[in-house]
Order: structure tokens, then C-alpha cells, then sequence
């Protein structure tokens, strides 16, 4: 059994759940597609327990910290100003150096049988978003599509689902609810986007992420103490206080 998580953003109560609820279910392998960092209020915490894991990708907010990409670009300021904040942790923390260096070489892509592992997707690794209604978007998905062979598992819009090309530019997308949380791979193009352990934007606050077995694909949502996440948020001058308001309402 795989557990396959990402956009975990800071938040470790959310991690710890998912952790334990893995394991309750006999996992054997942790697949990251990025984005340890960023948002939450433990980022460095949340990478410290990542580097025993299988696979870890690089999501764009790992890439903006280690990298110092101009952040004056951003249109999202409460984004920026994480960054900047984990970018003081990984100065000043006694295991910033190892953590750093470990954020750095993590891998873009990761491919596997038929499988393709990503954050974005894999044309564009860090900086493309992939949203259901993009399933109106024939030309996109095409695009995309032509660069896997068969299966891709992403993240990075914090939106879980799945996407499936019925026939030849004819796309669905199925959320996790529409599809009873289980969906089985048949050979079709599919890609699925696993969700967000530390950030759901789907309305749904309980952390996401996905248990692969084989061909099934099994969507989990797990409830943590989402308000003590919450109130960390709020007492961190160096975090905007909206980013907890929007945690509890997963959005």
C-alpha cells in the first residue's frame, strides 16, 4: 500500500494525522509531490519528518525558499510572506543548512512503470495549474495528457479529484464525493490530483491524500485539530491571520 500526499504547507497537526492514519491502513511507502512549506506555521518541522519518506518532490513554494526567487512578483502577499518567514527559519535554525540542502535536491518528477509523479503537471513541474474546469479546456488537456503515458498523480491546486479522458479530447472530472472516494485505474489517461494535507480549497477543511493499491485509488479525508493550527497562525505576527480563517473553512 502507497500513500501518495502533498501541499502539506507548514502544518504539522494536519501531517501527524495523515501519518497515523496511513499507518492504521498498513503503508509501506510515503510518495510527497511537494510544497512542504509555506502557509502553516511548522515548516520546518514538516520537512524534518519528510526526509523519511520514499519520494519527495519539489513543489513551487519549496523551489521560492531555497531558490530566493523574487517574491515582489507574487501577487498573493500572504504567500510571499511565509516564504520570507521560512526563509528566516532555514537561516537561523540550527538543521537550516541540512533541511536546505535537502529541499534542493529534491526532484522534479518522478516516473514509475506507468505512472508519472509530479506537483504541477509534467509540462510545466512547478508552475502549472490543473482545475476541473479545465476539462472545457480540450487544447490544455491534450497538451498535457501527451506528456505521460498513462497514469499521473498531482497537486499544487489543492482541489483532489479525478480527471479521465473518456474518449479521444473528451475529458471528466470526477471529485472524491462523485466517485464514493474510490476510483479504479482501467487503462484510460488519468490523472489524479491527491488533494492538500495542510490547505484544502475544495470546502472541505479535513486533510486529504490518497491510498493507492494496485489499480485502486482511495481518497482519505482526515479530521485534526484544525483549530489549534489555526490559533498558531493567528499568534504568528509573521503569518496573515486570513490564512486561519481560511484553513478552518477549507478554502
Amino acid at each position: 500500500m502507497r500513500a501518495i500526499l502533498s501541499d502539506i504547507h507548514g502544518n504539522l497537526e494536519a501531517l501527524q494525522a495523515v501519518l497515523s492514519d496511513a499507518r492504521c491502513h498498513g503503508v509501506s511507502e510515503i510518495f510527497c509531490l511537494g510544497d512542504l512549506v509555506g502557509y502553516g506555521p511548522h515548516p520546518l518541522e514538516c520537512v524534518a519528518l519528510s526526509m523519511a519518506w520514499n519520494v519527495v518532490l519539489q513543489g513551487n513554494f519549496d523551489y521560492a525558499t531555497i531558490i530566493d526567487v523574487d517574491l515582489s512578483l507574487w501577487t498573493a502577499h500572504h504567500a510571499a510572506k511565509s516564504v520570507l518567514w521560512c526563509r528566516e527559519l532555514l537561516k537561523t535554525s540550527a538543521d537550516g543548512s541540512s533541511f536546505r540542502q535537502f529541499m534542493a535536491e529534491r526532484p522534479l518528477i518522478h516516473t514509475e512503470n506507468e505512472c508519472v509523479f509530479v506537483h504541477g503537471t509534467p509540462r510545466n513541474c512547478l508552475h502549472e495549474f490543473l482545475y476541473p474546469e479545465d476539462i472545457y479546456n480540450t487544447a490544455k488537456l491534450s497538451r498535457i495528457a501527451n506528456t505521460f503515458h498513462r497514469y499521473c498523480f498531482n497537486g499544487t491546486t489543492h482541489i483532489p479529484g479525478i480527471f479521465v479522458e473518456e474518449q479521444s479530447e473528451l475529458w471528466k472530472f470526477f471529485s472524491p464525493t462523485d466517485c464514493d472516494y474510490s476510483y479504479r485505474l482501467d487503462g484510460r489517461k488519468t490523472i489524479c490530483n491527491v488533494g492538500s494535507v495542510g490547505q484544502p480549497h475544495d470546502g472541505d477543511w479535513r486533510a486529504c491524500y490518497v491510498l493507492v493499491d494496485g489499480e485502486f485509488i482511495r481518497f482519505r479525508r482526515i479530521s485534526y485539530d484544525v483549530q489549534a493550527t489555526a490559533n498558531k497562525i493567528y499568534g504568528n505576527p509573521y503569518l496573515d491571520h486570513w490564512l486561519g480563517v481560511r484553513l478552518t473553512e477549507g478554502r
